[in-house]
């Protein structure tokens, strides 16, 4: 059910809807240019199922007050007024259109109060032609002398809009309406460039995307959304020693404030602590490990603490709780260095533990690729993101183990380029491990260029029977 409220915030009377459970993960919703908070009715719902969500009208729309002075600036303020109204610290904000403005000035002005971003069809802050609006006819939900102040900023709007974007520090999905949108595509792709942690998707339906393919919408929301418990978890554990984010791979200690320190130092000082901090339960623990390899990184006390625990005294990890994390980051939009990494230098290199790592994070799922129908992307496919990123990291993984896995692997054109480089790792690795007459027959059955770099060399090696051509730092050896 939805509620709807009023609240005064920055000396501004402010209406809102309210949904979803109480104790839910605070969502703020953000409308257009014009529009009300009934105007996210279409998804509204769909995100309040396990988040409290929260959709404003702005100052000069629907039922919040018409003010003398009205600027996107004022809105933003607006906007932190009324989380502290309602005693909100750190929340989800979503916008559209101009609403997504005013969320980007205030992941600006406050980053930490932003856990995770989605912007809806908003370009980059540059100037554009100016067009003086029309004012429609009869009474209008908005006030206009608000639409023309506004207007005038999006028009020439302040260069420092900008510059700030890189002080975004919240992961960032923007979604983009495509070709029929009246907004310009590269302007988002622009937007997307400019905050650090960034990333598009389109949805080619026009400019009000969550209007017009609400279930697409939602649905890549909440993947997105659903992917940060882990992450905000970690800061929440950092936070409880005084340790902050203070900006990009930026960092503060309250017992240090002069002294600002970087990611790694944070992953040095604090990463092999995690699985030692008894106050949490061990899924907890495996969480927050999870969650500083989020914020942090790739980093051996980061990446290494998760396989040692699992055979450590504490050991094994819950499975649900560590396998799911591995596939989940594994089939993100985003690249993770730090998973690859512990895989391939942790779970992969370790007899003990290769064999049901390489099954859990991609053996038992492959076989449902032959055949799938895939987007005209492949690679947004969220099974062949994990297909690819795994076979790139298998070379230490016994042959008998990943034969069948590569063999599936080669029935779908998509993987040829990632299963060449896992024969390659398997071949070239330290720790590599290959069968010469089989790797040889799925290498030729590859669709990859006849010029590519060491493919030939391969070739040559497994056509003469050799296992391994570990290349010493003499540079002999393989190819």
């Amino acid at each position: 059910m939805t509620e709807h409220h009023t609240l005064t915030a920055n000396g501004v009377r402010l209406a809102y809807q309210a949904a979803g459970p109480e104790d839910g993960e605070p969502l703020v919703l953000l409308p257009a240019l014009g529009e009300n908070a009934g105007h996210w009715a279409p998804a509204r719902d769909e995100l309040a199922r396990e988040r409290r969500v929260y959709a404003l009208d702005l100052r000069g729309h629907g039922r919040s007050e018409r003010t003398e002075r009205y600027s996107l600036e004022l809105m933003r303020d607006d906007v932190l007024a009324f989380l502290d109204a309602l005693g909100l610290d750190r929340v989800d904000l979503a916008g559209h259109s101009m609403g997504g403005v005013v969320a980007y000035l205030i992941a600006q002005e406050q980053p930490d109060r932003v856990v995770r971003l989605v912007l809806e069809d908003i370009p980059a802050p540059f100037p554009r032609e100016a067009t003086r609006p029309v004012r429609p006819e009869g009474e209008l939900d908005f006030d206009w002398a608000m639409v023309l102040a506004v207007r005038a900023q999006l028009d020439r709007p302040d260069p420092a809009w900008r510059a700030g974007l890189g002080r975004i520090t919240a992961p960032t999905l923007v979604v983009a309406g495509g070709p029929t949108s009246h907004v310009p595509q590269d302007g988002i792709a622009e937007l997307v460039r400019r905050i650090p942690d960034a990333r598009m998707t389109t949805i080619p339906v026009g400019h009000l995307v969550h209007a017009a393919a609400p279930r697409e919408f939602t649905e890549t929301v909440s993947a997105f959304l659903g992917d940060r418990a882990d992450s905000e978890l970690a800061r929440r554990w950092l936070a409880e020693d005084g340790i902050t984010q203070t900006g990009p791979g930026l960092w503060s200690d309250h017992d240090s404030p002069g002294a600002p320190q970087t990611a790694a130092d944070i992953a040095d000082d604090w990463g092999w602590q995690v699985f030692r901090d008894e106050r949490l339960p061990l899924a907890d623990r495996l969480r927050v490990a999870f969650g500083l390899m989020d914020l942090l990184g790739s980093d051996t006390r980061l990446t290494g603490q998760l396989h040692l625990a699992h055979l450590g005294e504490d050991g094994p990890l819950p499975a649900a709780v560590l396998w799911n994390g591995f596939r989940r980051r594994l089939e993100a939009a985003g690249e993770s260095a730090a998973v690859g990494d512990c895989l391939w230098l942790d779970w992969f290199e370790d007899r003990r533990t290769t064999g049901t790592a390489f099954a859990e994070v991609l053996g038992d799922d492959i076989g449902r690729l032959p055949g799938r129908k895939l987007p005209a992307d492949p690679g947004r496919d969220p099974l062949v993101r994990r297909a690819r990123r795994v076979l790139e990291v298998s070379g230490p993984v016994p042959w008998p183990v990943k034969a069948a896995a590569y063999e599936t692997a080669a029935l779908v054109p998509v993987l040829h380029p990632a299963l060449f480089r896992a024969l390659l790792a398997s071949h070239h690795d330290l720790y590599g491990d290959l069968e010469p007459g089989p790797a040889l027959a799925l290498l030729e059955r590859l669709r990859i260029p006849a010029d590519t770099e060491h493919l030939a060399a391969l070739r040559d090696a497994l056509r003469a029977g050799r296992r391994h051509g570990y290349r010493d730092v003499s540079g002999a050896g393989g190819p």
